[in-house]
């Protein structure tokens, strides 16, 4: 069986293309596939750029009801065997430290972050294409954003990075919704 493929257009016209990783992480695999399914991750602005540590579409879950939730962390502080480490250009899911995900609020790595992240966010796919793209995102002039979270730095684009669309290619296989807690 094939890893689904999610593809990400920019407004732009380029695309970052990420293999999903169901063995690694399941259910969250089946949120991100969920969520690009209803359109949900479509015309949303990237908000959150870090150099050398990662690009975050959202913080806020896009400002959509049916992205506010929250699902169990498959990582491995939270005993679950999730061994993918948080390299350069892993995708992972945003946590609220209490041992649950965000549903929704994934980011890509942009550097090795496996000290800093590995075990206790839940990586679920990598980057294997548009490389440029995402190195493009990093360097835009950007502006600091007060969120009121201490240690959360968050540099939001000058100008608008849009991603118009996430499709997911899932070879004819059926991914059921999240179990959502």
């Amino acid at each position: 069986m094939r890893n689904p493929i999610a593809t990400i257009i920019m407004q732009n016209g380029n695309e970052i293309i990420i293999e999903l990783y169901p063995d690694v992480a399941p259910n969250t695999v089946n949120s991100f596939i969920n969520l690009a399914k209803k359109m949900l991750y479509n015309n949303k602005r990237i908000k959150r750029i870090v150099k050398n540590y990662l690009i975050q579409p959202d913080y806020n879950y896009f400002d959509e009801d049916e992205c506010n939730y929250f699902i169990e962390g498959e990582f491995r502080s939270n005993d679950f065997q999730n061994m993918l480490p948080i390299d350069k250009w892993v995708v992972a899911m945003a946590v609220d430290g209490t041992g649950l995900a965000s549903g929704s609020e994934f980011f890509i790595s942009m550097g090795n972050n496996e000290k800093k992240l590995g075990g206790i966010v839940p990586g679920f796919g990598k980057v294997v294409s548009g490389f440029d793209e995402l190195e493009r995102i990093e360097s835009v002039e950007t502006f600091a954003v007060d969120i009121d979270i201490p240690g959360v730095h968050v540099n939001e684009p000058l100008k608008p990075e849009i991603i118009e669309s996430v499709t997911v290619e899932t070879f004819g296989v059926e991914y059921p919704e999240p179990i959502i807690v």
